[in-house]
């Protein structure tokens, strides 16, 4: 079977533009799965591929041949940008409130070890939207400068408390966030224990709670300041 050799980049992957060369009959769903999966996306995301040179979006039950696709092509992978209206609901009407009692929650991320003092709930995960100066505000944890950060919403997660217990939620439906490697879907509020993992995107944090007075381990300075890129 003919193949053809063919480019394919996204702002979502951490590294360059990826040749391949692949069967001109293979179907573009297909093609968006094996990506999906090479670059360990979530499974519950709708993605899609542009042809880079016309703009137009590749029709997913059409083969590349059928589409017109060459060698030489360049494609361009991406999830779909449709905001939910549960994650535009994230922020409407926001409002800060104090965590209640003495304890004081944080997220450690896992690769480097830069802790997130949680000051305030419902306290948002995500990355700042460039389009939008002023989304960094609702951010309790901006993680936009972090290796991955590209898989991350905006507004992907949240934290809250009541009566001294702490609950995460998904806000993305496109992009949930999983508690310990279990998906969590948008409209439930999963207990958070302390040493918990919680991914959003390709990013992992644990979870942990101490009294105020003392400080997580190797937290230096309270912040919730971006760490360095990776």
């Amino acid at each position: 079977m003919p193949r053809i050799r063919l480019t394919i980049s996204s702002d979502m992957f951490d590294i360059s533009p990826q040749e391949a060369t692949i069967r001109e009959n293979l179907p573009v769903r297909t093609l968006l799965a094996e990506t999906r999966k090479e670059f360990n996306l979530p499974e519950d995301a709708s993605y899609s591929l542009r042809d880079e040179r016309t703009g137009k979006m590749l029709e997913a039950d059409k083969t590349l041949e059928q589409q017109n696709i060459q060698t030489g092509a360049q494609l361009v992978f991406n999830m779909e940008r449709r905001a939910p209206p549960r994650q535009n609901a994230a922020v409407h009407g926001f409002e800060k409130h104090p965590i209640g009692g003495m304890l004081q929650p944080y997220l450690r991320e896992q690769s480097t070890g830069h802790v997130f003092e949680i000051q305030w709930q419902p306290a948002i995960i995500g990355r700042p939207d460039p389009t939008n100066t002023q989304s960094v505000q609702f951010l309790a944890v901006d993680l936009g400068n972090f290796e991955g950060s590209k898989s991350v919403s905006r507004y992907h997660a949240r934290i809250s408390e009541e009566a001294g217990k702490f609950y995460v939620e998904s806000l993305a439906d496109h992009n949930p966030a999983y508690l310990n490697k279990s998906i969590v879907r948008v409209g439930e509020r999963r207990l958070l224990e302390q040493g918990d993992l919680i991914t959003v995107g390709k990013i992992n944090l644990v979870f942990g709670v101490r009294g105020n007075t003392m400080r997580a381990p190797g937290a230096g300075p309270s912040s919730t300041s971006n760490a360095p890129r990776q």
